[in-house]
C-alpha cells in the first residue's frame, strides 16, 4: 500500500439498490485490501445500513435518507457531512441525486471526487456497456485500489445471522420468483416456476423458493400450482439466505437482489431476464453464473431454464 494512503480517509457513496450493494461487494473489498490503514465511511440509505455495519470493510456508516431537497433540516445535515475533509469521495452510486451533492455541497471545497458529476475532478468515461460490478470495480481503480475479488465469509459464517431457521430436504436447489414490488414485469410467471419445480423435484431435488412478505402471494400461488415447491417465504435474513444458497445444487431467480448474492456465493445461479434488464450492465458476476434474456421474458420455457443450468454446472444434473 502507498503510506500516503495511511492517514487518509475517504467517502463512499452506494445508496442501493440490494443488487447493485451485492454488486458493489468486489470494489469495496478492494478499497479496503488496498488501503487497510485508511478510515473508509460508507453514504447509504436506510435500508442497507445493517448489512453495511456487517461488512468487514467500512469504518463507519453514514446513513442517508435522501429526503426531498427542500426539507433543509435532512438538506444541511447531508451538507454537513460533505463539508468534512475527506482526502477524496468516491460515488459508485452516479445518481442525479449524488450529482447534486457534488455541485452544491463538494465541489466549492475543491476536494477530490471520482464520479460522473459534470466538473468532479476524476470523472469515470463511458460505463454504459459495462457490467454495473465491473464500473464499480474501475471506479475504485481509478482513485488507487488494487482489484481484488469480495469474500463472503462475514456474512454466510456469521452463525448470529446464518443460523438455518428450518430442517432441509437434500439435495435442493433454491428459487428466487419474485423482485422488486415496483416492477413486477421483471418476475417470470408463477405458472412457469411452478412446472420448473415439479421439474426439479422428478429430478430427486427439493425446490425451496425464498422471498419477502411482499412476495407471499406469488410463492403462495406457486406452491399451490405445485406441491414439490416448499416455501421459505419470510424466514431467510441475507446471512441465512447466503448459506441456503452456497449450499443448494443450484438458484434460479429473477432479476432481484437475492439472485446477485447467490450468484456471489459461488453457486451456479441462472438469472432470468425480459426487457426490464439491460444484461451488459445486469447480470449476475460469479464462478458459476449466468443469464437467459427474451424482450418477453414469459416466452422463457421451463426447457430452456434446464438446458442453461445444465451448462452451467457441466451437464451435471440427472
Amino acid at each position: 500500500m502507498n503510506k500516503d494512503n495511511m492517514a487518509h480517509s475517504y467517502l463512499i457513496i452506494k445508496h442501493g439498490a440490494l443488487g447493485d450493494v451485492i454488486q458493489g461487494l468486489d470494489a469495496f473489498e478492494s478499497l479496503r485490501a488496498s488501503f487497510p490503514s485508511a478510515k473508509l465511511t460508507l453514504l447509504t440509505s436506510p435500508a442497507f445500513a445493517s448489512l453495511a455495519r456487517l461488512m468487514p470493510y467500512f469504518d463507519s456508516i453514514i446513513i442517508d435518507e435522501r429526503k426531498p431537497f427542500y426539507n433543509l433540516t435532512k438538506t444541511r445535515q447531508v451538507q454537513k457531512h460533505f463539508s468534512e475533509n475527506w482526502s477524496a469521495v468516491i460515488d459508485l452510486q452516479c445518481s442525479k441525486r449524488t450529482n447534486a451533492y457534488f455541485k452544491w455541497f463538494y465541489k466549492p471545497t475543491g476536494g477530490k471526487w471520482f464520479g460522473a458529476a459534470k466538473g468532479c475532478s476524476h470523472p469515470m468515461p463511458d460505463f454504459t456497456k459495462l457490467n454495473n460490478r465491473d464500473r464499480m470495480l474501475e471506479a475504485v481503480k481509478m482513485a488507487g485500489a488494487k482489484p481484488f475479488k469480495a469474500n463472503l465469509s462475514w456474512l454466510s459464517d456469521n452463525q448470529a445471522a446464518s443460523a438455518l431457521p428450518v430442517q432441509l430436504a437434500t439435495p435442493y436447489c433454491v428459487i428466487i420468483p419474485g423482485s422488486s414490488p415496483n416492477k413486477p414485469s421483471k418476475r417470470w410467471s408463477p405458472a412457469r416456476y411452478a412446472e420448473l419445480s415439479s421439474r426439479i423435484h422428478k429430478l430427486g431435488m427439493t425446490p425451496y423458493l425464498v422471498g419477502t412478505k411482499s412476495e407471499n402471494a406469488v410463492i403462495e400461488e406457486i406452491c399451490t400450482l405445485s406441491h414439490a415447491a416448499e416455501s421459505l417465504v419470510d424466514k431467510t435474513n441475507l446471512g441465512q439466505l447466503a448459506q441456503l444458497c452456497a449450499n443448494a445444487q443450484f438458484v434460479i431467480g429473477n432479476d432481484t437482489g437475492p439472485t446477485f448474492l447467490a450468484a456471489k456465493t459461488g453457486v451456479a445461479t441462472l438469472m432470468l431476464m425480459g426487457e426490464d434488464t439491460n444484461p451488459q450492465m445486469s447480470s449476475p458476476t460469479g464462478t458459476l453464473a449466468g443469464y437467459l434474456y427474451k424482450g418477453d421474458i414469459q416466452s422463457i420455457t421451463v426447457e430452456e431454464v434446464i438446458t442453461k443450468m445444465q451448462e452451467l454446472k457441466g451437464g451435471l444434473l440427472p
